[in-house]
């Protein structure tokens, strides 16, 4: 497994040695920087992934898993990307919603004791009315992958009030950083970016590319992550970002200047993209600062290096 670097991560998370923890989706880009950082840590880790026959939909697998009775839970498992074919809406629905319900029904039945700390995305909340988004932004999607999540979360949110589910929700913006996968899905495009420049192939950007994106390194992300495990909060959303943007034109040639190699391409915007584009986007993170201690370290200039790395 890669080595990672622990320097990033908050002293709070020694707290996690020794604890039994289980990651869902702990194979992907993430999930496996996560499980990796756990392991560093002393804990003990269950990595229940698709790739490794354990089915978010299984609910008698599971169910089994669950009963096994974890002190934390990280939900990571999902099904990515906010372009697709109406022909897999249901796919969005089934993976992200109907898993998340069956993880929550799992825990409540299983390990009541757990704490669930879910990874969200900033497509909850659709276009931005204003910026930096906060978490009393309206909620109105643009895509059937960022309705998929916000029915998540509110069945997450559901089962904390009705069965005292100990729940942490975080609306994420873009991660990035070192990872394995070298293709593109729709999602992750500063991982992409990077490893087209590398390639020294073309960076391709729809319109004018002066929307802004608050990209956050997969080190903060999983600090944050790991603050939200260990503190007393409890049934709370927070924004996870590292609370500035970066025209997406700007992202792509620090990434070709940093990388030697590359270039930008403009293209028109395909229809099913632009009917899903929400525009500039900052996370406002005033909230997860002051409750869970939460501060960025990693700006983007530094975390292009340590991708490449």
């Amino acid at each position: 497994m890669r080595k990672t670097s622990l320097l990033s991560i908050s002293p709070d998370a020694m707290k996690i040695k020794g604890k039994k923890i289980l990651v869902t989706g702990g194979s992907g880009f993430i999930g496996s920087n996560l499980v990796n950082k756990l392991e560093k840590l002393g804990a003990r880790v269950f990595n229940y992934d698709i790739s490794k026959n354990y089915d978010i939909l299984d609910k008698i697998k599971l169910s089994s898993v669950v009963s096994r009775k974890f002190d934390i839970i990280f939900h990571l498992a999902g099904l990515s990307g906010s372009v697709t074919e109406s022909k897999q809406n249901e796919l969005y629905f089934s993976v992200n919603t109907l898993g998340t319900l069956y993880l929550c029904d799992s825990i409540v039945k299983y390990s009541p004791t757990s704490k669930l700390v879910i990874s969200s995305s900033r497509l909850e909340y659709g276009i931005p009315k204003y910026l930096p988004v906060d978490e009393n932004h309206p909620t109105l999607p643009t895509s059937i992958y960022g309705l998929s999540k916000l029915t998540a979360t509110q069945l997450a949110l559901l089962h904390a009030k009705t069965h005292k589910l100990d729940t942490i929700i975080f609306r994420t913006s873009n991660v990035y950083g070192p990872h394995l996968k070298k293709t593109f899905d729709g999602y992750n495009i500063v991982n992409y970016f990077i490893d087209q420049a590398q390639k020294g192939q073309s960076l391709t950007i729809f319109g004018t590319g002066n929307q802004k994106r608050d990209y956050i390194y997969i080190d903060d992300f999983i600090n944050a992550l790991l603050l939200a495990a260990t503190s007393k909060k409890y049934n709370q959303i927070y924004n996870l970002g590292f609370g500035q943007g970066i025209k997406l034109k700007d992202m792509a040639k620090m990434i070709i200047k940093t990388v030697g190699n590359g270039k930008i391409v403009y293209r028109q915007w395909p229809k099913d993209y632009k009917q899903v584009e929400t525009g500039s986007y900052i996370s406002d993170i005033s909230k997860i600062k002051k409750e869970l201690g939460f501060k960025p370290k990693i700006d983007f200039k530094t975390g292009i290096k340590k991708t490449l790395k």
